[in-house]
């Protein structure tokens, strides 16, 4: 196995596994990570000698993984190196196919921060494995960018409106609420997060505690389950109650464009495959990442940190169909995504 910077490859009793290494950057994947670990991934769902497959973070830093490195993006963008933001979202999408179509048992340790693609890395292992330290998030929409990775195909596999809540506020959950969810098969005690394997998980597991999201679930349903963003902003701000107030708040920041495409994304990925969603989030990142949004969130949270992004629109009724529309769009021929790109 190559040693590559900033990933490490090791066998122990039949498992392999891929340890990030990482910690500065919350193990955000740079193009090299993400090709290294494809590549590895590839070698060992055709090895006899590996029974499965674990992706866990190396040491004792506080993230599992913040998903791809935004500020690498940016900067390739900003030199004129727009061939980096086709790669490796290309490469990504590759990846975590791969880990979801994988025979073998597969298994992530989302010990600690798990943001953006690095949820879309767990979520689509088999058996996926929380600690009290799990903190998990998808705030894409905040950085006018969109949950990808196949997140409209994993959140529409949870119980009612759970998903399409996650995916339009961003809002953090700990390991029992994601427990809930169904984003988490077991739970381990972070003393034993060295001792987890596919083998031996269920020996070392605990019974998750009780969630609160149960208690909001009727109000989550009844305000994500209606017809578009500005309804739900509209009810939101009707209503009283604490509940209504803080998940106002938590929409209010977020790009108009980016939760508008996030909710049309999740609905019309009802019923579709992984690939058919994942061909779908590649259009959306590549025209995103040709707009002005995902830019300028990035210079705002990410690079500059001021947090006063302008969103163009900055209104959710200024969000035509339109530009929903060329979102979606095709890509030009020979640059669509497909397993085998």
């Amino acid at each position: 196995m190559p040693s590559t910077p900033h990933v490490e490859f090791s066998l122990r009793a039949g498992t392999g596994e891929i340890r990030l290494n990482r910690p500065e950057m919350l193990n955000a994947l740079t193009l090299e990570m993400i090709e290294a670990i494809d590549g590895q991934v590839t070698e060992w769902a055709t090895d006899p000698k590996v029974t499965g497959i674990l992706i866990a973070k190396a040491g004792t830093g506080e993230a599992f993984c913040a998903g791809v490195d935004q500020r690498a993006l940016y900067e390739a963008l900003q030199a004129g190196d727009r061939e980096y933001g086709a790669r490796v979202y290309r490469r990504f999408y590759q990846l975590l196919y791969r880990i979801a179509t994988c025979k073998k048992p597969t298994l992530a340790v989302m010990d600690g921060i798990t943001m953006g693609g690095g949820v879309a890395l767990g979520a689509h292992c088999k058996i996926r494995v929380g600690t009290r330290n799990t903190y998990l998030a998808n705030a894409d929409c905040k950085i006018g960018y969109f949950p990808d990775g196949g997140a409209a195909f994993f959140y529409n596999k949870c119980p009612g409106e759970i998903g399409m809540f996650l995916a339009l506020t961003g809002v953090a959950l700990r390991a029992r609420g994601l427990f809930h969810a169904g984003l988490l098969t077991h739970m381990v005690p972070e003393k034993q997060v060295h001792m987890i394997s596919p083998l031996l998980i269920n020996e070392i597991a605990v019974p998750p505690p009780v969630s609160t999201l149960a208690d909001i679930e009727s109000h989550v349903n009844q305000v994500f389950g209606l017809g578009g963003v500005p309804e739900i902003k509209g009810v939101l701000a009707a209503r009283s109650g604490e509940w209504a107030k803080g998940t106002a708040e938590q929409l209010r920041p977020q790009s108009p464009t980016s939760l508008a495409l996030t909710y049309r994304h999740l609905r019309t990925a009802q019923g579709k495959s992984l690939e058919e969603v994942l061909k779908a989030d590649y259009r959306l990142s590549q025209h995103l990442i040709d707009g002005h949004d995902f830019r300028e969130g990035i210079r705002a949270f990410v690079i500059d940190r001021d947090e006063k992004p302008a969103w163009q629109p900055a209104e959710q009724r200024d969000v035509t169909q339109a530009a929903l529309d060329a979102l979606f769009a095709p890509l030009d021929q020979g640059m669509e995504w497909s397993p085998a790109a």
